[in-house]
């Protein structure tokens, strides 16, 4: 649910300019939503597809129009659901698509399912200090009444909460997978997709249907989910300030414009 900072730094977006210019394709693949990747989407001026929740979530170009939606298996939501209800625990849940939303950015047209959007909250997390920041456009539902579909993904946050989670599923649940965010000491939420949802699977397809090889690929990251995304591509790059498990499977460890104005130069 975290939005963080979208804003492209200056010598990155001139790069990408270049490599724009130069007819290359840049593709955002983020953990972010829709809404949340946007900004940064329209900043660089792009106009083709966006994968958003790593990976559960493709739009067409920046109508958000989607191309693929993956939310958890309904089995996992009925459970998770119960759950945190009978707990009275602060989760959020995030619907990317969801044509059963009863609030929310929700449109279908002509052109089909457009990106909704959405989060509702039970309530806030009072052991989570940044819960407001992470949830600044979620509406308030207790009792979850307002997601009537199963989500693209649900926010466990705290401490105390998440442990109940893992305590209560230690094998996990149905089609589905645990991602922990402990990266800030006393900061500890717990993000729940569906099994299949990775940015390397998400990236593999585009490239598949563009009928773009690995080889061709240049892949950024900078936290572990990235893995898959660096491995897939032909050049898999950590950023500097990179998760250190992220930096042992990239190729290399640079700053994005200056592996991006190496390959230009490489084509020239």
């Amino acid at each position: 649910m975290h939005e963080p900072d979208t804003h492209v730094r200056p010598v990155d977006r001139h790069a990408i300019d270049e490599a724009r210019a130069a007819g290359l394709e840049v593709l955002i693949v983020t953990g972010r939503s829709w809404r949340g990747t946007k900004p940064t989407y329209e900043e660089l001026g792009l106009t083709g597809p966006a994968i958003c929740y790593v990976g559960a979530l493709t739009v067409a170009d920046g109508t958000g129009r989607v191309l693929s939606h993956r939310p958890l298996a309904p089995e996992a939501w009925d459970s998770l659901r119960a759950f945190v209800l009978h707990e009275g625990l602060p989760v959020t849940a995030c619907v990317g698509a969801d044509q059963a939303v009863v609030e929310g950015a929700l449109s279908v047209g002509a052109k089909g399912l457009v990106a909704a959007d959405t989060a509702f909250a039970t309530r806030r997390a009072d052991d989570f200090p940044p819960w407001e920041s992470w949830n600044s456009y979620a509406i308030s539902s207790p009792d979850l009444t307002h997601v009537q579909a199963p989500p693209i993904m649900l926010a466990v946050y705290g401490e105390r909460a998440v442990r109940r989670v893992q305590n209560a599923f230690p094998t996990g649940l149905p089609q589905s997978q645990f991602d922990l965010y402990d990266k800030v000491a006393g900061e500890l939420a717990l993000h729940i997709w569906h099994q299949d949802v990775d940015k390397g699977v998400a990236l593999a397809a585009y490239c598949g249907s563009r009928g773009i090889q690995p080889g061709e690929v240049a892949a950024f990251g900078d936290m572990p989910m990235d893995a898959s995304m660096l491995q897939f591509a032909g050049l898999g790059v950590a950023v500097p300030g990179a998760h250190p498990a992220l930096k042992r499977v990239a190729d290399q460890v640079a700053e994005p414009h200056e592996v991006i104005r190496a390959i230009l130069e490489g084509r020239a």
